[in-house]
């Protein structure tokens, strides 16, 4: 049995757009009780986006997450050297510059972190307050948010996560490449 996927396959970009406006415009959005309106030329923007561009994205997401991995790990096997490191950054120091008072006074903070945080528990941070507000105020920001994002539909720039699997598969049987191996 076809599914709307199969014919979409066989489709031009200008029909996948505009039947996928129409799709959009079926959604009834639960808040303003009206139908979405996105216009057709808004994905294929999208859709024309060069495959470079959106693997760049992939890979720094990647990235990303193989640093978040590496910190995570370092600080629970090694809490004190990863609080000094933290400090150090923050007062633009190289362990090689410290003077003897200043090593001290680093080892000796970075513990008081680590008590901190085991004391505190859930309520410790590393990152001040502040900035953990204006993730959240952004984070919830509408009005922002739909800034940014019109920002990069004018730069036509857009983050689309691509499945590996995806990008190695290897030409069919019929000798037409996948499109995402050009």
């Amino acid at each position: 049995m076809n599914k709307q996927f199969d014919l979409f396959q066989k489709m031009k970009i200008k029909e996948v757009c505009e039947n996928i406006s129409r799709m959009t415009y079926a959604y009834i959005n639960p808040d303003t009780k009206q139908p979405t309106v996105v216009p057709s030329k808004h994905y294929k923007d999208i859709l024309d986006q060069p495959v470079e561009v959106l693997v760049n994205d992939q890979v720094k997401k990647q990235f990303l997450n193989i640093m978040f991995k590496q910190m995570k790990t370092l600080k629970e096997e090694e809490p004190i050297l990863f609080n000094e490191t933290l400090l150090l950054m923050d007062l633009n120091k190289t362990p090689d510059s410290l003077e003897l008072n200043e090593e001290a006074a680093l080892k000796i903070t970075a513990t008081e972190l680590v008590e901190s945080e085991k004391t505190q528990k859930k309520k410790f941070h590393l990152v001040d307050n502040a900035y953990l507000d204006s993730y959240e105020a952004t984070k919830n920001d509408s009005e922002l948010m739909a800034q940014i994002f019109k920002e990069q539909q004018n730069d036509r720039v857009y983050s689309v996560e691509l499945d590996e699997m995806e990008m190695e598969k290897p030409k069919s049987k019929g000798g037409k490449k996948n499109d995402l191996q050009h």
